[in-house]
């Protein structure tokens, strides 16, 4: 019954194309999406698996979810200026443009039961990182073309999970995932020297078929009204194969090696009278494990057996909050926020990954239905820029998109902002 439905929640995240805005999920779940994803002590839903997995003792009856986050970004670039290692204006010069990226879905389906005595099971499948933009590939509308005009980096996963009441007010829950991860960029060559080369397409596609990594919760009640949730997710080790080619020249076999970063969620739900609830989570995520990457090839393209991306990710602290004010049984109201630091330095700042300090507002309902038999969850999401990100001839990366005759790198300078809107939907059915 199990592998059964791994099987069905696994066809049905890789129907959709399965890409989350940046390189973090903006939620699992529209409950806890609206909650600001402040919901490690709430996690009461079949997508505790993600945010705490000991929350799946809370569920009595056997539930069923699916649902999505449709995500519209709009990101724009101002004034880019860009000079090769030569010296030479990279035409068009300080021109401003924006992303031509699609809208994007986030899937996310699960199933929660109580098995016996004190052990519970839940099983979901979700996107915890992903990433896909896309823009204008003609470097004389997008001179940004020659660093990337299309990435994409995505991992979804199936997660079945256990999880036990140790006591009254004390519950553990431990879950494995299986995931895969795909990954793929295309940008334009920049060599004007090399009529031959030069505006050609260079394209990566690159997958690892199978990967894992686990969550471990704890749950602790002191209170009727108070409940402290602590989550690990742990990194996963990833091997990437595909191929790189430059279209219309040669294509040969690629490797490489991005591993997801482990993180530690901490949170506080706090319910002072039966219709008001208070959330709160900070989240710590270890992206400097992205301190870099190689791409290797089995044979030279164009004179290189490799390729090298440097990173140098920092670590960084997400600070969640959420309110649920319930007016009555069927219909309860929710808020959220978060801050989202970037944890992309300037010196490593690329169109391949276009991040910013960002703040994210969620509005929501939830609605029980039927005696409580179907619950209808939704939200609007909106993530703004905290600031315009300015890139003043510091990124390595950009740079090194316009070498000169002997190989020097150029000189970007740049200024980017955007937001993201999104709206969430997940039906519940209580059996």
């Amino acid at each position: 019954m199990r592998r059964v439905l791994g099987a069905v929640f696994l066809s049905y995240l890789l129907t959709f194309p399965s890409f989350a805005g940046n390189v973090d999920t903006f939620g699992v779940g529209s409950k806890a999406t609206s909650l600001g994803g402040a919901f490690s002590a709430y996690a009461d839903d079949p997508f505790a698996v993600y945010y705490n997995p000991a929350g799946l003792t809370q569920i009595e009856r056997p539930s069923f979810s699916i649902g999505a986050l449709i995500l519209n970004p709009y990101l724009k670039v101002h004034s880019y200026r860009a000079t090769d290692g030569d010296g030479n204006r990279v035409e068009p010069y300080g021109i401003s443009f924006t992303d031509s990226s699609d809208v994007l879905v986030a899937p996310h389906g699960g199933f929660a039961t109580h098995l016996f005595g004190n052990v519970y099971f839940g099983i979901a499948a979700y996107v915890p990182y992903g990433l896909h933009i896309e823009w204008e590939s003609n470097p004389s509308k997008n001179p940004g073309a020659y660093n990337a005009f299309e990435s994409y980096y995505v991992r979804g996963v199936v997660t079945p999970t256990l999880a036990v009441k140790l006591t009254d007010n004390f519950s553990a829950g431990f879950g494995i995932s299986f995931g895969r991860s795909d990954a793929g960029t295309q940008r334009r060559i920049y060599s004007p020297s090399v009529p031959s080369v030069h505006n050609r397409i260079i394209k990566g596609e690159l997958s690892d078929d199978f990967n894992i990594s686990f969550n471990v919760g704890f749950l602790y009640k002191p209170y009727d009204n108070l409940s402290l949730g602590l989550t690990y997710r742990s990194r996963t080790k990833t091997d990437f194969d595909g191929t790189v080619e430059v279209v219309g020249v040669d294509k040969v076999h690629a490797e490489t090696s991005i591993d997801h970063p482990e993180q530690l969620q901490f949170g506080v739900k706090y319910q002072p009278n039966r219709r008001l609830i208070l959330t709160a989570d900070v989240v710590w995520t270890r992206w400097s494990v992205v301190d870099g990457y190689t791409v290797r090839f089995d044979r030279p393209l164009l004179g290189k057996t490799k390729e090298e991306f440097p990173r140098n990710w920092d670590d960084t602290r997400q600070v969640r909050i959420g309110v649920e004010y319930r007016l009555n049984d069927v219909i309860s109201l929710r808020g959220g926020y978060f801050y989202d630091p970037s944890p992309i330095p300037d010196s490593t700042f690329d169109m391949l990954w276009p991040d910013a300090d960002k703040k994210t507002y969620s509005l929501g309902a939830g609605f029980n239905l039927f005696g409580g038999k179907l619950t209808l969850d939704t939200v609007v999401q909106y993530t703004v820029a905290e600031q315009k990100r300015e890139i003043g001839g510091e990124s390595e990366n950009l740079n090194n998109s316009y070498p000169g005759v002997n190989g020097q790198p150029g000189r970007v300078s740049m200024s980017a902002d955007g937001h993201v809107w999104g709206y969430g939907l997940t039906l519940t059915y209580h059996f």
